[in-house]
């Protein structure tokens, strides 16, 4: 019973990350309802899910109000710059899809590959944002050359992405719920385990 409870045991390991995880998903999804908020939060949910990854020692809740408050002036113009794009994307997306031409679905399909990348150069841009100090352009620029630089590693952080959109479909009446726990920090957690191995070689190269 004793090893049950050890703190090193990988059923222990497990679950306690995952509190880890519903607690961050919680603290993110609640400071990103102003919008203008969202940069800030979703740059703090990066930092924390990185040591999380590295298994640092992480008070999530201290860690992620301290990263949140230090990037909620840069995370303002960073949040509204995805807003603007998934906005974008959208009204493209619904406009197209009433002409219901061979045209128009080819379009709707490059228009989604695009989008997809461009989600996969935004969570390169909290990262950074949440490491380095840098202009908004500065990051986003770095944070496109990183998602090219490591395509590999790019596809796969949107296939997580897809693979857990098509998981919420599928759960449909629990979705909100599940969101609510794991909705951003799950994906987020197995994306940060991708760019991880990034980081580490920047941070190697700098020192």
């Amino acid at each position: 019973m004793d090893k049950f409870f050890d703190s090193e045991n990988p059923l222990m390991v497990f679950l306690s990350r995952l509190v880890d995880l519903a607690i961050l998903n919680v603290l993110t999804v609640c400071t990103s309802m102003l919008i203008v908020t969202a940069g800030g939060a979703m740059t703090a949910m990066n930092n924390v899910l990185l040591h999380l990854v590295r298994r640092d020692e992480t008070y999530v809740t201290t860690m992620f109000w301290t990263s949140f408050k230090k990037n909620f002036r840069q995370g303002i113009p960073e949040g509204l710059l995805v807003l603007a794009a998934a906005v974008i994307t959208a009204v493209d997306m619904w406009a197209l899809h009433g002409y219901g031409s061979k045209a128009a679905t080819l379009l709707m399909i490059v228009i989604t590959i695009i989008a997809m990348f461009m989600a996969a150069t935004f969570v390169y841009m909290f990262a950074l944002q949440s490491r380095y100090e840098n202009t908004v352009r500065g990051t986003l620029v770095n944070a496109f050359r990183l998602a090219i630089g490591n395509l590999p590693r790019t596809v796969g952080m949107i296939a997580i992405w897809l693979i857990w959109g098509l998981i919420l479909v599928y759960l449909h009446r629990a979705a909100p719920a599940f969101f609510m726990i794991f909705g951003l920090t799950l994906p987020g957690y197995l994306c940060a385990m991708l760019y991880n191995g990034v980081f580490y070689n920047l941070e190697t190269e700098g020192e």
